[in-house]
């Protein structure tokens, strides 16, 4: 039998190598290609989605920083391209060279570079203060018009001081009713009491101050209102069934005043009278310094309307004072110093200081705010008052000799310190009329608990010096009415 020649271990290895590598060749050669295929189209669309996010605007109305009464929008600055960007600066109006003309879609892009308006780009929201402020713009160290502002096709400046200055007109509540004067022929008729003499719609004015800060989204306020009112009314004996007399005279008890002719009690210087007056005045003053949060407890925008709340927190020192005279003449109906003439004043004096908090809730559309606030704090309340009774002859004095009182003048201070609770309602409306220029009218109600009144401290017993003293302070008061103003923003 002839034997075949054996083949060499090394051929035979390269023989099934080969062999194999020819029947394994459908498989590899797909995988070869595709992963050929498959690494730059990868690469490609990474390049490309990268482009892509380089390029888009993200969200329009990013929530920017807060300034009082107000909420802000402002659009996110244009990120820098990681390729393609030229290295000059391009202007469209430039026509010389037509290879550096833009493509479409770079033009927003580049409109942004340049700091030009984009017409794509949903406007910013207009602010209380009429301004539209775009934080970046701001923090780039712009100090004039620079960031512009679409709904009045001219610039808002980045510059955060505001100033508001107005008109109030406003009025209070009134305490119970004291009668002072009645007709001595018909006791059911009460002639004049301390409501006659109420205080009425009276005028005012507020100011305010603040700066935004930019970097941690809050702004201060410094406020000042102050209402100042007079009222006078009187009634004379005409007409009357018997004489003009006051029931206060059953109070009167061992308090006499000598007119300089002899020391009589004091009913017969306000009973059998020509005439009473009763004048009274009502003085407010109000300082806040207030500090007011970015509103990002809740924030919510839709198309060109936005709602928001945000918190407020400051100090604030209000004072209330009210001074009542009721006067008498047994004489003639003209008051002009004669010494038969006889006076009852009553000052007090309320000053609360002390922290308070708040909330804010701005609804915002377009060129049109509305605004609601609450503010509520303890306070310290230093109470004082000065009570007189007293004719151009001098003070009228307690003369009873059975009194502790007895020789002392009709001349008593005191003071006191207690908690008041201070509360503000506040509702209004606002226009931005010019980019920089806001008009504002509204509602405002001042609650306050633990004040002291001047008709409180009209005592049943005028020998009792101690509870004249002691100063009573358990009333309330409600101050509320409208005001209406402008707001500035440079």
């Amino acid at each position: 039998m002839e034997r075949m020649p054996k083949t060499p271990h090394c051929l035979a290895a390269l023989e099934f190598v080969v062999s194999n590598a020819r029947s394994q060749s459908k498989v590899v050669e797909p995988i070869v290609m595709k992963t050929f295929l498959t690494v730059p189209s990868v690469l490609a669309g990474l390049l490309s989605a990268t482009s892509l996010f380089a390029q888009a605007p993200g969200n329009n109305y990013q929530l920017s920083a807060y300034r009082p009464g107000a909420t802000y929008y402002a659009e996110p600055v244009a990120p820098a391209k990681l390729w393609g960007q030229p290295a000059s600066n391009i202007s469209y109006n430039n026509k010389q060279d037509a290879s550096l003309e833009p493509i479409p879609s770079d033009k927003a892009y580049l409109d942004a570079l340049e700091g030009k308006p984009n017409a794509s780009t949903p406007p910013k929201m207009p602010s209380l203060d009429g301004s539209s402020l775009d934080g970046a713009c701001c923090n780039s160290g712009a100090t004039s018009y620079d960031c512009c502002d679409v709904y009045s096709d001219c610039c808002a400046p980045c510059s955060q001081w505001f100033a508001y200055g107005g008109g109030l007109i406003m009025n209070r509540d009134l305490e119970k009713e004291v009668w002072l004067s009645n007709d001595s022929g018909d006791f059911s008729r009460q002639i004049m009491g301390t409501h006659d003499a109420g205080m009425d719609w009276t005028g005012g004015y507020e100011v305010r101050l603040g700066k935004y800060f930019a970097a941690s989204g809050c702004a201060w306020e410094g406020r000042f209102w102050a209402l100042r009112d007079s009222t006078e009314y009187s009634v004379t004996n005409a007409g009357l069934a018997g004489q003009l007399d006051t029931p206060l005279s059953v109070n009167f008890q061992g308090l006499s005043y000598n007119n300089g002719t002899a020391l009589q009690n004091a009913t017969a210087y306000f009973d059998n009278a020509m005439i009473h007056r009763l004048r009274r005045s009502s003085d407010f003053y109000n300082i806040e310094l207030n500090v007011f949060q970015n509103p990002n407890m809740y924030a919510y925008s839709c198309g060109q309307s936005a709602f928001s709340i945000g918190v407020l927190g400051g100090i604030r020192y209000f004072r209330f004072t009210e001074q009542m005279s009721f006067s008498s003449d047994t004489v003639d109906t003209v008051f002009d110093g004669n010494p038969n003439e006889i006076n009852y004043d009553i000052n007090v004096a309320n000053n609360l200081i002390g922290p308070q908090i708040g909330f804010l809730g701005n609804l915002n559309h377009g060129a049109w705010n509305f605004q609601v606030g609450t503010k509520f704090g303890v306070f310290g309340n230093a109470v004082s008052q000065h009570s007189q009774v007293y004719g151009s002859a001098g003070n009228a004095i307690i003369d009873n000799a059975l009194s502790p009182n007895n020789g002392r003048e009709f001349d008593i201070s005191g003071s006191r310190g207690r908690v008041s609770f201070l509360g503000e309602l506040d509702a209004n409306i606002n226009y931005r009329l010019f980019q920089n220029f806001t008009l504002t009218a509204g509602y405002r109600a001042v609650a306050i608990s633990g004040v002291a009144l001047s008709a409180d401290q009209i005592p049943q017993n005028f020998e009792d010096f101690a509870i004249i003293e002691h100063t009573q302070a358990s009333s309330d008061l409600i101050l509320h009415g409208a005001y209406f103003g402008g707001q500035l923003v440079w």
